[in-house]
């Protein structure tokens, strides 16, 4: 990657002494931004370009070159990659379109294979290539680099979409924001966004990571680099698109349809303390928030306005972010009161009015007194109408206040550029400057929340390994071909020491007869296959069996339905189980997804899973305070506390099942594809929990 980045020459294949192509853009942003190592240009047609020398041909150059710039027509590519092969050059960034993207996957493939030959790595192809601000590496033909002035400072971006990726630039720019590094890796032919990001996040130089995101490949690299990130204390800020519900494999599972790729992903930036934005301006706004690097310690945020409504707006939009706004105390009301006019409010929102600014340092003083306070975690100055002068002495001050304390101060202010002397202040500073309250105030909440991942943060942990289990599991998920059946998954459940339900296989009605008398009645009776796994669709399902005559017709009949359901389907049996008391159903479940890994599920059974989807994801492997978590977030949680009258279930039971089902999945490895636990049923506290029916998919049925 340091060649990559750090190239202490570059070569520009094609380059031309036009400015306007794109050949003669790479050309001329490297020398408008003062590239600090040596630039080769390469064209048969020019001797010079703009005073520096020009080659024609790669293998003219008569000094080592660590980086080409390839941007030619498609067709040309692999002829010209084998030449800078053949010259030493390790690393390529390929702008040309015309490869994958445009369905001609096989010209993609012969790069590959170039650089595998030529142990050489490659940026593309087409990609709008990269930027080291630092060292004015402008690698790239976007127009954005147009700019007089690239300001530098501790965000990196990483993008798989070039367009995408510097318009991010573009804007962030404009915001104020100083960009130390811009990746983008377009159709990923060797390097990933998931390698670029483990560069950005291990260099020193960057505190603040952006990305966008359409589709990891290499889930591994990036796992590993999102807990680097968060070792380290720097936020991850991803835009990621494409969520569909695709890819899944599995079998027709409640677990399968809820875990798609959108809440894969959403399951696991939240584990990692990874945000989420929706648009450009959720990455903008965070960045900003986050290049301070100061986090509050504990939600109460302090509101400074000259507007009482501006004042409300904010107290309600930072209670939605879970802060609070709490009232100050009369001490410090009191010394609020005395630089602020009579007729202002210093209960919080202190409204000092607008009238305070007129009064030399008094709205100064205001917010130092607020920020030395230890009433107050962090900061919200609203601005409205200022403009000349006067903005430019509330910018200061604010900036001046912001740069003597280590609490996060964020401002609001809700004008034009009527007040761009003021916003330069702000800007000039690193002071986040926000146009709404609504954003000022998702921004501080963002800060709360990183502060509480950071102060929580362990690296996640599987419990030990059972070698033997392990290898058994293993060996029987690579024998399947298919869904196990409800009792062969059961028997991989038991080993995990999971409550599954007493049962056992009938294979004649004698037999289940026999096997009910000694259980004692009532019993339940199941179709047991791995052909057939939606049993009560296809009539394989009594409850409530009270006599050995009922149990041999039932059997009877559940053999006969099973049949006509699917002529074709494997039938083992018929199950006899235990009857579980009535309690509260529960689902639990595991999925593998491709890039992410297994995610577990869990929720309310019944209508809860069938239509409201209430459910709740995270990944393995799961902590005990993971898993409590889990019946925490769900919305229907106050059913496993007891409505109505009835009991509080037994929860410790439900952890314990979620906490084995992770170490099923950890074991499992690679050949576990799916795991439907459903239902479970929760019972009275201190009764347990039963696992009721569950059918495990294995990856070589996919």
């Amino acid at each position: 990657m340091r060649y990559l980045m750090e190239p202490t020459g570059v070569a520009i294949i094609g380059a031309s002494q036009d400015f306007s192509t794109i050949n003669g853009k790479i050309l001329k942003y490297l020398l408008k931004h003062n590239y600090q190592g040596k630039i080769y240009p390469v064209n048969p047609k020019y001797q010079e370009i703009s005073g520096l020398a020009c080659y024609p041909s790669v293998e003219a150059i008569p000094e080592q070159v660590d980086l080409a710039l390839i941007a030619i027509a498609a067709a040309r590519v692999p002829r010209i990659l084998r030449d800078c092969g053949k010259k030493g050059i390790k690393r390529a960034i390929i702008f040309s379109s015309g490869f994958a993207e445009t369905g001609d996957k096989a010209l993609q493939l012969e790069l590959k294979d170039i650089a595998k030959e030529y142990n050489m790595r490659l940026i593309g192809p087409n990609c709008l290539g990269m930027l080291n601000v630092s060292t004015g590496l402008m690698a790239s033909f976007s127009g954005s680099l147009e700019m007089d002035k690239v300001k530098a400072g501790p965000v990196a971006l990483v993008s798989q979409s070039g367009a995408v990726g510097f318009m991010l630039f573009n804007l962030l720019q404009e915001a104020g924001v100083g960009v130390n590094f811009v990746v983008t890796t377009g159709n990923e032919v060797d390097m990933t966004a998931g390698e670029g990001l483990s560069y950005v996040v291990e260099n020193p130089n960057t505190k603040v990571i952006l990305s966008y995101l359409e589709g990891l490949r290499d889930g591994e690299s990036f796992r590993k680099t999102a807990e680097q990130a968060a070792n380290l204390g720097k936020p991850i800020i991803a835009l990621k698109v494409g969520n569909s519900a695709s890819g899944q494999k599995a079998a027709a599972t409640h677990t399968a349809a809820l875990t798609g790729s959108g809440a894969a992903y959403k399951s696991y930036f939240e584990k990692m303390g990874i945000f989420q934005a929706n648009d450009s301006d959720d990455i903008v706004d965070l960045a900003q928030a986050f290049i301070p690097g100061k986090l509050p310690k504990g939600n109460r945020v302090g509101i400074v306005t000259m507007s009482g409504g501006v004042g409300i707006l904010l107290a309600d939009r930072s209670e939605e972010v879970n802060l609070q706004v709490p009232e100050l105390s009369e001490a410090l009301q009191e010394e609020v009161r005395k630089v602020i006019p009579a007729f202002g409010s210093a209960i919080n929102p202190v409204d000092v009015t607008a009238q305070s600014l007129n009064q030399g340092d008094e709205f100064k003083k205001c917010l130092q007194i607020l920020l030395a306070s230890d009433e107050l975690d962090m900061l919200i100055v609203a601005i409205t109408m200022a403009t000349g002068k006067m903005a430019e002495k509330i910018g200061r001050d604010i900036a001046e206040s912001a740069l003597g304390t280590d609490k996060p101060l964020v401002v609001s202010w809700s004008v034009g550029q009527v007040a761009k002397p003021g916003f330069d202040e702000l800007q000039e500073a690193g002071v986040p400057l926000y146009h709404s309250p609504a954003r000022a105030a998702k921004a501080v909440g963002a800060l709360y929340r990183y502060a509480n991942f950071r102060k929580n943060w362990k690296a996640p942990a599987a419990g030990p390994v059972n070698d033997e289990r392990k290898a058994k599991v293993q060996g029987i998920l690579r024998e399947s071909t298919q869904a196990l059946s409800e009792h062969a998954t059961k028997e991989i459940l038991d080993m995990y020491s999971l409550p599954v339900t007493k049962e056992f296989l009938a294979t004649s009605a004698e037999h289940a007869v026999s096997l009910a008398d000694s259980m004692g009645y009532p019993v339940v009776m199941k179709i047991d296959s791995p052909d057939i796994l939606h049993k009560t669709e296809a009539g394989g399902v009594a409850i409530n069996v009270s006599s050995a005559a009922e149990v041999a017709a039932k059997f009877a009949e559940i053999m006969a339905k099973g049949k006509a359901y699917n002529p074709a389907a494997q039938i083992n049996g018929v199950l006899v189980q235990e009857q579980v008391p009535p309690g509260v159903e529960c689902i639990v479940g595991l999925q593998r997804d491709p890039v992410l890994g297994p995610q577990i599920l869990f929720g309310l059974g019944g209508i809860f899973v069938e239509v409201l989807k209430d459910v709740v994801l995270k990944p393995v492997p799961l902590s005990r305070e993971d898993a409590w978590d889990m019946l925490k977030q769900i919305k229907g949680a106050a059913m496993l506390n007891g409505v109505r009258g009835k009991q509080a279930v037994d929860k410790e039971a439900l952890v314990e099942i979620l906490l084995g089902v992770s170490q099923l999945a950890y074991e499992g490895g690679e050949d576990l594809l799916s795991l439907d636990i459903n239902p479970v049923m929760a019972l009275p506290e201190g009764q347990g929990a039963k696992i009721l029916d569950g059918v495990l998919v294995s990856s070589s049925k996919a």
